[in-house]
């Protein structure tokens, strides 16, 4: 039994791993930021989202397939086994793409770290990104989707829905939603 299955990841007593069991992997907070995108890409099917992630994490020496979703699991989690009591999905507090200048500007404003340039660990990266300043950009944009309205009236209401449309990214639909909206359309 290794290290990873029977102990959660302790980055301050740990080495920031660069393998699963054995396995190599790619730690830079690029690929667990291109893996969490392909993860999402509602036009991708779910063999293809699994295949595009394990092809990212480990490159071109995949274990075998149980392994690799273990490890795929992990590095996504930084190494803590998931939270029971938490939620399932829910309303996303971000996104990585939409929200990429964001979280370039907040690491740069609470930890000096220019992000284009760094080279950092995903595990330091999200252990960062889930500790920024509460002025930074990301945190206002968090803090602003999260507001209740419904207490609200009138034009401060307006203005915080406004906001929060702003800085939420648009909704896309799927080809067969498209073309039924355009039909709806075409016939009124």
């Amino acid at each position: 039994m290794t290290r990873e299955e029977r102990e959660p990841f302790n980055v301050l007593l740990d080495p920031l791993p660069e393998s699963w069991q054995g396995w190599l992997i790619r730690t830079d907070y690029r690929i667990g930021v291109q893996i969490s995108l392909c993860l999402q890409d509602e036009d991708l099917s779910q063999e293809e989202r699994a295949a595009l992630a394990l092809s990212l994490l480990y490159g071109e020496g995949v274990p075998p397939l149980e392994t690799a979703l273990e490890g795929l699991s992990w590095f996504l989690s930084c190494g803590k086994p998931r939270r029971e009591d938490l939620p399932e999905g829910g309303p996303a507090r971000f996104w990585f793409d939409f929200d990429s200048d964001r979280i370039a500007a907040s690491f740069r404003k609470s930890f000096g770290v220019d992000l284009p340039r760094a080279r950092m660990h995903w595990f330091e990266f999200m252990a960062l990104l889930d500790c920024l300043d509460e002025d930074s950009s990301l945190s206002n944009a968090i803090q602003m989707r999260g507001t209740d309205t419904s207490q609200m009236k009138g034009r401060q209401r307006r203005q915080m829905e406004r906001a929060k449309k702003l800085l939420t990214p648009p909704v896309r639909f799927s080809e067969e939603e498209q073309a039924a909206i355009e039909d709806f359309f075409a016939g009124a």
